[in-house]
Formats: structure tokens, C-alpha cells, sequence
């Protein structure tokens, strides 16, 4: 005997088998990342699901990293042990959610839009749903919805009604004050948010509608049928203007059944259609089909990232492909199908699917966490007004009944003090409130593998890992070389190169060149790490030129680099100091004619510099020939092998012959990135600069106590006029914020320039040669130009917001006092970032001091 029978309750077995089946197949069909109390950027600490069981949550992203103990071989959260506990959770529709939206994110005004299977569209304040003391509990009945519509019932041939047809996906318009829903009775429905009423219908498909799109600055929605088309509807008047066929006259993979989804780049000119297994990529000016690719399983949900296409599907993969079609990365995701992918603006994605699973993925494609969603679950036994149990056996208080079943739920934990626990402090499902600081923080700790405790800038941490790397090997891993050159000339560099080099303004080398430069044109391996600023571009740059045989017009060397301005740059540099040997040199970058860079490599080239995504494309498609490659260098390698790229590195270099010298540069070399080298490095000399010498001299650093984030708006104004004395950089951490802060200061009589990754190539490149030629003297940007780029009268930095990776400190402040020169860095510091500059200063042994009132004597 296994155990007494005598007390058998079969009903309840049977409860519990229903519970566990229903559990299993939950889906997440949407996910979004909720408005930010303090900007128009969304927040990263928190992330909106929307479930088939019907219900709407929020989960903390810092709750759940936080909780995420147990990892798997893939590094995502063994879902089996962590069901995350939501900080608000209510059922939203009688049937399954399938698209959650916010219309604004201000904070103070947004709505949270949902739409679902009982064909209602419904809207919550946002600021209500977060600020509410009581649980968020049952069909919306405690909070009610300020928005609730619901799709018109059609008339049979006797009069009878037919059912309200459900709501698969939602677009808005905030500029119009519309709302717009995919129909299932094959219409799109346009509603006025104010008033609640019906505004327009747009007829024309002739089946069930699965996604639409806003195209807003045309005033036009674009959306996708099960009848295997797209079409593009003009708002004004709701008529179709052009219907998509992304199946007309072609042989694709696949069955090609309907248009599942439907994604829009930021510049609105671009829109991707997927059918089944295939991907159709459409220049909506033209009017033109310009690619058609296949996937290996069919694809549910998509959106762009810059130029790259993000899709997830039927089967547990996150890919990433360039605007040629060609792979760039493949992440396993913890959801064994996907529904949902949502970007942050920080790079951060969400990945949302079957099993009620989310996976949230850096911006480098590391794991950040993975969490089991909770669910309703209705319980046929259960008396109304029982204790009830959500689905994963926790009790919580009286439900409400619905007929002879009761609805079973977690309800959102009451708000607590900070650092108080809650949840149960004996099981691994309790978290704390984070301030955004802090949650950017531990997100960086998380994406580095570091541990939860400490700070992100742990200077002991770092040390150990890095000299139990160094030591692991010794000697047997890296080689020496001790030489210092005082002079070019007594390097034994060719004439004409030395010509180059003084011709470009080079007196005499810097101490990097004086121990890079040689080991490099020797042949050897190298790992080289300096100071921003110091003359690493000219170091390899010199290196490759002198061993180039100028006989053979073929591509001899290799320069990957992160960013397009930075492969641009290197280009320049290259040109310049081979002038007189008469080198020819191509950037392959992104944003550019392909048509044009395959015609150039064919009439040949020596030397190659470019970013990963096109250097590839050209290696595939066979434009780029690697047969005659002897030398690879890695520009900012700590960015170049970490997540994002090191893939596609990977996929490079093995279409690259087998003996090859490789050089790998950068002003900051962390362990991880170090450990990576050995994969492809053969005894490389490692000239390294440690920790706390990594400071740039010359450049004085300072902080501004803001205090308040809307405050830094005016600090800045006040800080203009000195701003305009000399070149300066304004570095924010999003591009939403560029937007944002160019539009402040222009409104203001300020003259700014701006770049970042969402504009086209054309102006990225006018805006960088207005700023190097002196015409614009204040450029607002991201991190894109903190690693490399070099503009030799900038002088001053500032850190609108301080950056969210160690590394990139440094960098930014590198791009004042260039070579030697004088330079001065400002942080603007509120709060929250108080221990994060105190984190900076015992990192890198640096003093930042309060600004002066003379900071313009100091420039």
C-alpha cells in the first residue's frame, strides 16, 4: 500500500489536474513597459502582460532580477521555481487579452488601453491603477475603466445579432485622439478616446483581421488580414489607398496563409510584413517590395530596432536580422512559443509567449530575468465568498462569486515603506521598491554576471576577476614585449608612412604608440588597452599600413568598429596617414548604398573598415572576398565581444582564413571581455592599463547637485553661454531624451545640434561634419559617440544623465582634452545618482569635485 484511499476526494483531483492543464497553456499575448514618473521614456522597472486568461498585471523588473536565483543552461530564470508577484493584477476582459497599449506616457495623464476576445476596448488611468491603496481585484469592478467600447453587432438575414467580433490588436493616435482595434468581422474600428464614440470604419478586407499599425505622421493605419494581404488606409477619409500583397508572384517558404504581423520603423518609411515562415521588407515612399526572406519557423510578432529586424515565432528563438535579410543573432528565449516582443528604449526586450512565460533580454543578449506569470483560475467547487487560491496555491481573501464558481487570483500587494519585504520573507518571491537609479544599477550587475549584492562599480570584484584571469594562464596565454620607442623614426617604419604620420600633426609618439606600434608590424597578436584620447586609431592604423602589400589590390586587413561615425572616422584616419602610399581604403557601414559598397570592393581595395551587420552582409553575399585578410582588428573590443556583437564577430571571423593576426583595442578592457580573446588570440602581447590608472589626465571633473530631475532643464540653460565659448557634448541615455532636450533648448533660443542611431545615415553624417568643422558648437547624443569619435576642439563634456555603464564613463569624458589637451567633465547629479558618482570616484580613484563658479576660465 502506497497510501489510505479510505478518504479519496476525486473531485478534487481532478480540480487540481484542470488547474495544472490550465496553467500550462496560458499565453502572454502582449507585454508593454509602463510610463516613467520623471520623463516621456517608458520605465524600465516596469513591465505590462496581458493575458489569455483575460487578466492585466504589472510585474517589477527589479523584483523579479532580484528573485531570479536558479538559472538554467541558457542563463534564463528555471521557471519551474519562480512565479513573480505582481504589483497590480485585475481581470480586464471576459476572454482572453491579446493587446495592451498606453495612450501617452506622461504619467500623469496615460491610459492603459486593452482590447480582447469579448470585442471591448476599455482604458484605465495609469496614475489610478498605481496609486491605488486597495487590491485591483475581479473584472475591473474596483477600479472602473474611463474608457469602455465595445464593436458593433451586425444584423442577420432575420434581424438576429451577431456576437460582438473580438478585438486582436489595438494602434493609437495621440496627435488625433483615436484609438484603433483589428476586428475579427474583418474591420478596422477607429474610436475618439475622449468621448467614447465611433468615428470611422474601414472596410475592405475580406477575413479576419490579426494586426494593425498607426502610421501617425501620415495619418494612416496599416493593417493585416487573414485573407493574406495588407492595406493601408487613410484616416481622413477611411478609404484604401494601397493594398500589400507580400505573397503576389513569389515562391516562398512556407504556407503563405495570412499577414500575422505588421511592424513600422521609427522613421515611419519602412514597414515589415510577415506570412507564415516569410518576411516582406516595403519602402512605403516607393511603393516598392524591396526584400523578401524566410524565416525557419513562422513568425507572430516583430518590430525594428534602428535598422534590424527583431521577430519571435513558433519556436523558442529571438532573432535579429539587417535590413538585407541576413541573421546578425539568434537568442533562445524561455517561452517554447512566442506571441509578444516589446523594446525598451534602452535596448532591453521583452519576450512574451506560451506557459505565461516572460523573458527579459539585454540589450547585449544576456538573460535578465524569466518569470511564470500568475493567472485567474476559476474553481468549479468553490462556494461564492470562499477563501480562494490563485492558480499556484496561494491563499488570498474572499472571492467574488460567478455563478457556482469563484474567481481565484493574487490581488496586487498593498504599497510599503522602502526596503520593506513583501510577500512571504521565507520563499525566494519577495522583492523591494528601487528607485530608477538603482534598478539600472542592478540591471548592469545582472548583464555583467555579476552578483546581486555590492555595487556595479566594485572595484575589489573587478580586481580579483581580472587578475585570476591574468594569472589562470600566465605566460602560457600572453606573450611580452617590453620595447618603448621614444621616436617614429626609430621604429623602422617606410618612408613615406612616416610622412603620413607627420604630415597628419604626430610630433612625436604617445605611450601607447611607443610600445603598440611595433609588436604590431612584427606580426604578433595583440591586446592593447589606453587611455581615450591617446592615439590607439593611429596605433593600428600605422600598424596595418606598414605591413600592406600595395602590389596586390586586395582587401589585406579587417577594422570592426561599433558604431557607423566611429568606422567612419577610423576610414578618415587610415586615408590620411597612408596618403603617400597610396592606400585604398572602404567603409563598409549600415545606412549606406549596398549596391555602392559592392561596386568599390569589387575595383579593390587594401584595407576594409566597418561595423559587424554590413562587413558580414558583404562576406555572405561574396562581395568581400577574405582570401587575402592577414590582419583583424577589434576597435572599443569591450563593446565589440560583449552580447550584442560577439555573435556576430563569431560568424565573421570564421569566414576569415585560418592564420590571421589579430589586434584588439580598446580604452577599457573588463574581464569578461578579456576571457573572450582567448577564443580567437594566439599568445597575444597584452599591453594593459590598470584600474585606477585608466583617468584621463587633464580632464577636471566635476558635479552639479540638481537634485530634482526637472530641474537639469535649467541648469543646462543657465550653463549655455559657457557652453558656447567652445565645443561641447551633452550625452543623455536614450534618444527619445535627444528628442526631447533639442526641442527644450531650440523653444528656449538655444542653438543645439543632435544625433543618435534613429536617424538616417545622411544626417548623422551632415551633423557630424557641421560639429568637426566648428559651424555647430553644441551636440546633444547618446552613448553613440562616447567610444572613439574625435573632435579635436571639444573641451567640454556633459552628463545630462550619468551613464548606465562603468565603461562608459570614461569614454564620454574622453571625448574632451583629446591628445593632451585641456578638457572638463560635468555630471549632472540628482538624488538618486549620489551613490552612483560615489561608486565612479573609488572606481576609477578619481575625485569629482563640486563646479566652481568660474568653469568658464577653467575652458
Amino acid at each position: 500500500m502506497l497510501g489510505d484511499a479510505t478518504n479519496w476526494d476525486e473531485n478534487a483531483y481532478k480540480e487540481t489536474v484542470l488547474k495544472e492543464i490550465e496553467i500550462q497553456t496560458q499565453t502572454v499575448f502582449r507585454t508593454a513597459w509602463s510610463p516613467s514618473q520623471s520623463s516621456q521614456t517608458p520605465n524600465l522597472n516596469s513591465l505590462i502582460v496581458a493575458s489569455s486568461d483575460g487578466s492585466i498585471a504589472s510585474y517589477s523588473i527589479p523584483a523579479s532580477i532580484s528573485a531570479s536565483k536558479l538559472k538554467n543552461p541558457f542563463g534564463f530564470t528555471d521557471t519551474d521555481n519562480f512565479v513573480a508577484e505582481p504589483d497590480c493584477f485585475f481581470q480586464a476582459h471576459n476572454g482572453a487579452a491579446y493587446d495592451v497599449k498606453f495612450y501617452g506616457y506622461d504619467d500623469e495623464n496615460a491610459l492603459l488601453l486593452s482590447c480582447g476576445d469579448d470585442g471591448r476596448i476599455r482604458g484605465w488611468r495609469w496614475k489610478e491603477l498605481t496609486s491605488s491603496k486597495h487590491y485591483i481585484c475581479s473584472e475591473g469592478n474596483d477600479i472602473k475603466p474611463i474608457l469602455d467600447v465595445a464593436n458593433p453587432q451586425h444584423k442577420g438575414p432575420w434581424g438576429a445579432l451577431s456576437p460582438i467580433p473580438e478585438n486582436n490588436a489595438i494602434a493609437v493616435n495621440t496627435q488625433a485622439g483615436s484609438v484603433f482595434a483589428a476586428s475579427g468581422d474583418s474591420c478596422a474600428y477607429c474610436w475618439d478616446v475622449e468621448s467614447g464614440k465611433l468615428k470611422m470604419v474601414f472596410k475592405g478586407h475580406s477575413d479576419y483581421l490579426h494586426c494593425i499599425v498607426a502610421r501617425n505622421s501620415s495619418n494612416q493605419i496599416i493593417t493585416g488580414s487573414e485573407d493574406g494581404t495588407a492595406r493601408i488606409w487613410d484616416c481622413k477619409s477611411g478609404k484604401c489607398i494601397q493594398v500589400i500583397d507580400p505573397a503576389k508572384n513569389l515562391k516562398l517558404k512556407g504556407p503563405v496563409s495570412w499577414v500575422g504581423s505588421v511592424a513600422l520603423d521609427a522613421s515611419e518609411s519602412w514597414l515589415a510584413c510577415s506570412s507564415g515562415h516569410n518576411i516582406s521588407l516595403w519602402n512605403l515612399p516607393a511603393s516598392e517590395c524591396i526584400l523578401n526572406f524566410s524565416t525557419r519557423a513562422s513568425v507572430q510578432d516583430m518590430l525594428f530596432d534602428n535598422n534590424q529586424i527583431l521577430t519571435v515565432g513558433a519556436d523558442p528563438i529571438l532573432n535579429r536580422f539587417d535590413m538585407n535579410g541576413a541573421i546578425l543573432s539568434q537568442i533562445p528565449c524561455a517561452p517554447p512559443s512566442a506571441f509578444s516582443i516589446s523594446l525598451h528604449p534602452a535596448g532591453v526586450i521583452a519576450v512574451g509567449g506560451y506557459g505565461c512565460l516572460v523573458d527579459v533580454i539585454s540589450q547585449f543578449g544576456s538573460h535578465m530575468c524569466t518569470f511564470r506569470c500568475q493567472c485567474i483560475y476559476f474553481t468549479s467547487n468553490s462556494r461564492k465568498g470562499d477563501t480562494c487560491k490563485d492558480a499556484f496555491g496561494l491563499e488570498h481573501g474572499k472571492g467574488k462569486g460567478r455563478k457556482n464558481q469563484t474567481l481565484c487570483f493574487l490581488p496586487s500587494t498593498p504599497r510599503r515603506r522602502s526596503g520593506e519585504f513583501l510577500g512571504n520573507p521565507n520563499s525566494v518571491h519577495y522583492h523591494r521598491r528601487y528607485s530608477l537609479s538603482s534598478t539600472l544599477l542592478f540591471i548592469i550587475q545582472v548583464m555583467a554576471g555579476e552578483a546581486p549584492e555590492g555595487s556595479q562599480f566594485d572595484a575589489k570584484k573587478y580586481d580579483d576577476k581580472m587578475n585570476d584571469l591574468i594569472a589562470a594562464d600566465g605566460e602560457d596565454f600572453f606573450g611580452t614585449s617590453d620595447e618603448v620607442y621614444d621616436s617614429f623614426d626609430a621604429m623602422g617604419l617606410q618612408e613615406n608612412l612616416l610622412r603620413g604620420i607627420y604630415a597628419y600633426g604626430f610630433e612625436k609618439p604617445s605611450a601607447i604608440q611607443q610600445r603598440g606600434i611595433v609588436p604590431f608590424i612584427k606580426g604578433l597578436d595583440v591586446i592593447q588597452q589606453a587611455q581615450s584620447g591617446t592615439g590607439k586609431t593611429a596605433t593600428f592604423c600605422s600598424g596595418i599600413l606598414q605591413q600592406l602589400d600595395y602590389n596586390v589590390t586586395q582587401c589585406q586587413a579587417l577594422v570592426l568598429a561599433p558604431t557607423r561615425e566611429l568606422a567612419q572616422q577610423i576610414e578618415k584616419v587610415m586615408r590620411a596617414l597612408g596618403d603617400y602610399l597610396g592606400v585604398k581604403v572602404h567603409a563598409c557601414v549600415g545606412g549606406t548604398s549596398v549596391r555602392e559598397d559592392q561596386r568599390i570592393l569589387s575595383g579593390g581595395v587594401h584595407v576594409v573598415v566597418g561595423t559587424p551587420g554590413r562587413v558580414f552582409d558583404m562576406l555572405r553575399r561574396q562581395s568581400l572576398q577574405p582570401d587575402y585578410i592577414k590582419m583583424f582588428v577589434l576597435d572599443e573590443a569591450d563593446e565589440m565581444l560583449s552580447r550584442g556583437f560577439k555573435d556576430q564577430i563569431y560568424d565573421i571571423f570564421q569566414q576569415l582564413p585560418g592564420k590571421i593576426q589579430v589586434g584588439v583595442f580598446s580604452a577599457t578592457m573588463p574581464p569578461e571581455a578579456l576571457e573572450i580573446t582567448r577564443k580567437f588570440m594566439n599568445k597575444p602581447v597584452r599591453i594593459l592599463v590598470k584600474r585606477d590608472e585608466l583617468t584621463l589626465e587633464g580632464i577636471k571633473q566635476f558635479y552639479v547637485n540638481v537634485e530634482k530631475e526637472e530641474w537639469k532643464l535649467d541648469t543646462l540653460c543657465d550653463l549655455y553661454e559657457t557652453l558656447a565659448i567652445t565645443q561641447s557634448v551633452i550625452f543623455v541615455n536614450t534618444r527619445r531624451k535627444v528628442d526631447w532636450l533639442t526641442d527644450k533648448m531650440r523653444s528656449r533660443d538655444h542653438t543645439v545640434s543632435a544625433t543618435h542611431g534613429d536617424m538616417d545615415q545622411n544626417t548623422r553624417d551632415i551633423i557630424m561634419r557641421e560639429f568637426r568643422s566648428g559651424s555647430s558648437r553644441v551636440l546633444i547624443t547618446t552613448d553613440l559617440l562616447a567610444r572613439g569619435i574625435d573632435v579635436q576642439q571639444v573641451s567640454l563634456v556633459i552628463n545630462f544623465d550619468l551613464p548606465t555603464q562603468p565603461e562608459n564613463y570614461l569614454h564620454r569624458i574622453g571625448r574632451s582634452g583629446r591628445f593632451g589637451r585641456k578638457g572638463v567633465a560635468i555630471n549632472f547629479i540628482t538624488k538618486e545618482d549620489e551613490k552612483m558618482l560615489s561608486d565612479i570616484q573609488k572606481f576609477y580613484n578619481v575625485i569629482v569635485e563640486e563646479l566652481p563658479s568660474n568653469v568658464a576660465e577653467l575652458l
